[in-house]
Order: structure tokens, then sequence, then C-alpha cells
């Protein structure tokens, strides 16, 4: 199998590792010339997005968000399975156009939320939709990373939708994936730049889910924590130096491995997979109601 991976930023990276470990060539192309990237990680080259359409059986779009859609339209109209990378698109509206195009076509099209394959997120499902738990009251979700490049591509909204989208969006669709649709959100900038941001989130279920994203100063360690409470017992988890607990451990293989498989599987031969089209368009439309309740 050739897999066609867009974009040579940093995400780009772990998905190519993925590929390669499943024994598949790796094409990549991006529009700055990808040669430092496809000699660092063993890649070929394609010339042009056309090149790249015409010897893959699979596409994986890791290109800026801004480019979604046009990347993936192409690589829909080539018939070829797609995989991008969160978000689908900048809105929902053309994460919504992304899907009907794809259906239309009658093409495999899967977004790429990693933390579903994550062991401590996986063990959080489990516990929430077996009712180990009981009737999940509150639950929190915090994430932070060191901020991108303040010249980079991140900081302009308009193409990235900030902390909020590129972030936070992790966290949404854990709290659409295990507590079910959103009646009201609200939200709050924690900083004058937004670059992070609190929402708080009232899920028919009954279920309130508070979300954090943060990108911090410059040596910000990455890291992401959980606390669930049911009628029955909570569950807690947390990677930072100092967490107050961690319930569940994060060794294992990797989870960009694991959803790649997952996700070539689900393209191509039509298995289940655990995330959907329709899980990335109502994520990111979650994120466009949080974006829409800070301070323009």
């Amino acid at each position: 199998m050739r897999v066609g991976v867009v974009g040579a930023g940093a995400i780009a990276v772990p998905h190519v590792r993925a590929w390669q470990e499943l024994g598949a060539d790796v094409l990549v192309h991006s529009r700055r010339p990808p040669t430092e990237f496809a000699e660092r990680h063993g890649t070929a080259v394609a010339a042009d997005l056309d090149a790249l359409l015409a010897t893959s059986d699979l596409v994986d779009v890791c290109s800026p968000t801004d480019t979604h859609e046009e990347v993936v339209l192409a690589a829909v109209a080539a018939r070829l399975p797609v995989i991008c990378e969160k978000p689908l698109a900048r809105t929902a509206h053309g994460a919504q156009a992304l899907v009907d195009a794809a259906r239309q076509a009658g093409v495999p099209l899967l977004p790429a939320h990693v933390v579903r394959w994550f062991p401590a997120y996986e063990a959080l499902w489990a516990r929430v939709s077996t009712g180990v738990l009981g009737i999940v009251e509150h639950a929190r979700f915090t994430r932070q990373v060191q901020a991108p490049p303040d010249d980079t591509w991140f900081h302009d909204g308009a193409r990235s939708g900030g902390v909020v989208l590129d972030l936070m969006l992790h966290d949404l669709d854990q709290a659409l994936w295990l507590f079910g649709p959103v009646r009201a959100v609200t939200a709050q900038a924690l900083d004058p730049r937004q670059r992070s941001v609190r929402a708080v989130l009232a899920h028919e279920s009954g279920v309130t889910t508070t979300v954090e994203a943060t990108w911090g100063p410059l040596g910000t360690p990455f890291a992401t924590a959980y606390a669930v409470t049911g009628s029955r017992g909570s569950t807690a988890h947390d990677t930072s130096a100092d967490g107050a607990s961690s319930d569940e451990p994060v060794e294992g293989e990797d989870p960009y491995l694991r959803q790649a498989r997952e996700l070539r599987d689900a393209a191509l031969t039509g298995a289940a997979a655990r995330v959907t089209a329709d899980d990335g368009v109502a994520a990111v439309a979650l994120a466009e109601r949080v974006l829409e309740r800070l301070p323009s």
C-alpha cells in the first residue's frame, strides 16, 4: 500500500512513522518542497498534489487547517479514501461539505482524533459506557502545550481557529464521545490573547463538562488531565509531573500506530472505526460554539 501524506509539519511525523511501521510506502507533498523531511524520515516526494493523488492508495491530510477542504475535495474527486488530521475543516459548514462530497462519491472520509486511542481515555470510555461510575455528574478535561512559534499560521485565527480548534478540540471530542450532544455552552478567555480558554458544556444527558486548553509560554510541558465524578465513584488521570492521581497507565503501543491501523482498515475494508466523519463535523461545530462566546 502507498499512503500519500499531504503536509510536512510536526503532526506529519507520527503519521508517517505509523504508516511505515504498518509496512506502507509513504509519499509526501507539501506547499514547500519537503526534501529535508523526506530525507529525515525515509519517504518519497511528490512533485505536486496531482502526482501524489495519481500514485496513492490512501491520502492522509496533515496540512494546515485552512487547506483541508481543498486537499480532501481533490482526494475525493480522485476516488481515494481519506484520513484527515483534526480539525476536519476550519468551519463546521466546511466540514459538512467534505462529508457530503465524500458520501456522494462513495469515498471513506475519517477524521484523525487520536486521543480516542490513548489508553487512559479508552479506559475512561469503558468506565463511562459500562456504567462503572454510575450516572456521571461532572467531568473536567485540561490540556496544555507550549504555544506554537509566533510567526506561524497557528496564530492567525482565521486560518487555525486558535487554541480552541488546535488543542481544545481533542477534549471537546472526548466530551461528545462520552456524554453526548451539548445543550448550552459558556466560555471565557483566561488571558488577553486567548491562548488559554475555558469552556463549560451542559450536555443534554445532564452531565456538566469543563474543558480547558492552554498554549503556554516557552518551556511549557505537554500535559493532559481529566477528572470524572459519577454516582458510584470517580476516576482521574494526570500526565503532569506532579499530578495528583493517575488511575491508568500511559504505556503501550503508540496511539498513532493504533489509529492508523484502525482507520486504514475502516477506509479500505469498510470495518467499523471508533470515530466517524460525523464525529469530525460535531467536534468542529462545538468548537465554533465556544469561539462564538469569546470576545471578538
